[in-house]
Formats: structure tokens, sequence, C-alpha cells
């Protein structure tokens, strides 16, 4: 067996009702509350976090419309130093927590935050505020992972600060029952690619059953919600799940991590076509297995078997897959064009050639 490390940075709490723990956590700090739109208002999360603060004899401040641009990251940053804030609560998806992420790590580190965000510098075990992050949009596994996702507007660029967990991550079940189908679909099937990535190519035989497992479960689940969408046992697989997709206990027998290239692929329609995470990563995902294939055959026929019961060809495979992705509610294609000089000017990096990238996306297109 592989030699692997097990990371437990984050401690999980999953809850029915969290304001109880919140309470404990907050004791009376000076909070950062960063939340994107209105939904944490619709779905409970915000008077729970209100509560808890009032409750501690807290004081809490607020960020609405947060996201990962480093504009809306640097004003937090700003309000934490002028208020002398104690902790960071970021609830909502990928882009609010991360933009909670490097609220907490950016307040101690402000002068260099772009070298960290370029991958220049590693922020692991630095210092940081202290960081609670809940996900009412389940799918990223944000809360549990150490990535957090930057981009500048102002100069188009963009990237990944690899090494910031937060202390505490809070599941909550009900936190997303405001979502609507289509919303609820996109969280089981990023769920299901991010598992996914980490699974295929696992030769640790504990870690990739574990793998498969819950990618079954996730797939169970969406369908469990299409007919029942308050069924809170199925959406807290899918919370669960995303959780797991990050939390460095899967893909433990790992020898080619060739599977994340998925995670550098998604930034190309997001480029290309102005789509979501979301829409980019599930729409790519069965056409990138086919052409990693070409590369990964057995890997990736073992994953359609195991996890899908698929057992023809990869071509049929693929095919399966994006009809049960619609089936579940999600449209798997693109409008717009695509060239090789296109794919040219979007730095991403890859094992794959651009030919074989401009393959991917063409396939996407309707």
């Amino acid at each position: 067996m592989k030699d692997f490390t097990l990371r437990n940075d984050t401690k999980l709490l999953f809850r029915n009702d969290p304001t109880a723990d919140l309470a404990e956590l907050i004791a009376g700090k000076k909070i950062l509350f960063v939340y994107g739109g209105g939904s944490v208002k619709k779905n409970g999360c915000y008077n729970d976090v209100k509560k808890a603060v009032e409750s501690s004899s807290g004081v809490l401040y607020e960020i609405g419309n947060a996201s990962r641009e480093l504009e809306k990251i640097e004003q937090g940053i700003q309000i934490v130093k002028e208020n002398a804030i104690d902790m960071v609560i970021g609830a909502g998806g990928a882009s609010i927590m991360d933009c909670a992420k490097l609220i907490a790590f950016g307040t101690l580190h402000t002068d260099n935050l772009w070298d960290y965000i370029k991958g220049r510098k590693n922020p692991y075990g630095l210092e940081k505020l202290p960081l609670i992050l809940i996900p009412t949009y389940p799918s990223s596994g944000s809360e549990y992972g150490l990535g957090a996702v930057s981009a500048d507007s102002r100069t188009g660029d963009f990237g990944t600060a690899y090494g910031i967990p937060a202390d505490t991550a809070i599941l909550v079940p009900k936190y997303s029952m405001s979502l609507g189908a289509e919303m609820t679909a996109y969280t089981a099937l990023v769920t299901l690619v991010q598992l996914s990535a980490s699974t295929i190519g696992d030769k640790n035989p504990v870690s990739y059953d574990i793998g498969i497992s819950v990618i079954r479960n996730v797939i169970s689940a969406a369908k469990i919600l299409q007919e029942n969408p308050t069924d809170s046992d199925a959406r807290g697989v899918i919370l669960y799940g995303a959780s797991v997709s990050t939390s460095g206990r899967l893909g433990l027998g790992k020898e080619e991590n060739y599977a994340y290239d998925i995670y550098e692929m998604e930034f190309i329609p997001e480029v290309l076509y102005g789509a979501t995470y979301r829409k980019s990563l599930t729409t790519l995902f069965p056409r990138f297995l086919k052409v990693m294939a070409k590369y990964h055959g057995l890997d990736i026929c073992h994953y359609f078997k195991d996890a899908f019961g698929y057992e023809g060809s990869i071509e049929e495979s693929v095919d399966a897959m994006v009809k049960l992705f619609e089936s579940l509610g999600v449209n798997m294609y693109f409008n717009g064009e695509v060239t090789a000089e296109a794919i040219k000017d979007i730095e991403i990096s890859t094992s794959l050639s651009v030919d074989e990238v401009t393959e991917i996306i063409s396939d996407c297109l309707c």
C-alpha cells in the first residue's frame, strides 16, 4: 500500500439545529458574517447566526453580496481591521466560503495575499483568524477542503490559494431546502464529479471503495430529491458527500493525478461562455473522461462499472452518464463556438493537448 497522510484540520459538525453550537463557538466575539445574496435570509441561516451572536453577547458585522472577487475580499479585510473583529463566519456556496477563507487569512497577510492566491507562497499552517464555514449550497466541499479561489476582474487574473482550512464546518440540511430543482440537481452532480476526481485511479482499496460508495449514495439521493425535495436525509447525504470529496480521505492510493485536470478545464467555459462553475464542471466531465480514457482506459472503465454499473464501451458509458445527468434536470451543452486558438489564450495546466481540450469543448456544444 502506498504511503499516505490523513489530515484533520477542520472539525465537522453535522447539525439539524446549529444554534447552540454556534453560540458556544462565538462566545461573545466580534463576528464578520460573510454571505452572498438573500438566500441566507430565506433559508434561516442568517437568523440562526444572528440569534447565536445575540445569545452569546457577541457583536455582528456583515458583508453581503460576497464573491471570490479580490476587491470584495479586500473590502472584508478592511472591515475586519477597522473593527478589530475576532472571527469570520462564511455561509453560502464555494465562492462565498472561499471569500471568507481569504478574508480570515488575508487579514494577517495583506501585503502579499496575491502571492498566496497565485501559488507562489504556501499558506498552510500560517496564522489566520478563527473561521467557521457553513455550506448553504452544498457541492464544492470548500468547507472541508484547503483551496480558496479568487479572481481579480480589474486585471483578468485568477488563482487558487491551497492550504487554508476552516476551524469548524457546520453541515445543516435545512439550509439547502430553499434551492429549486435545477440547483438541487447541481449540488448532487458537482459533488459526484468532485468525488469521482478523487476516486478514479485510486489504488488503495479502502479509500477507493469509500469513494465509490459515497458516489452511489449521492446518485440515489439526487433521485430521491426529484420526488421529494424536502427529504432532509437525502440532502444530508449530499452535504456529507461534498465534504468528503475534499477531506483528504479519498484518493490515498493515487499514483497519477490526471483526473484532477477537470478542475483546470472548467475555467474554459467560464471564460468562453460565462458559464458557472457548476455548469462548467458537470457539462465537461463525461466528455473529459472520454478523451482521458485514451491514456487511462482501464481506470475509467472500472470507475464506470463500479459506480454506475456501466459495462459497455467508453463511448456508451459516457453517453449513459450524459443521459443520467440530463434526467436529473440539467442541460449538458453550451451555446457557442470554440477554436484551438481560443483555448491557447486561456491559462490552464493539463496533461492533454490543445487539440484534445478543443475536442472536449466541441463535444459539449449544441
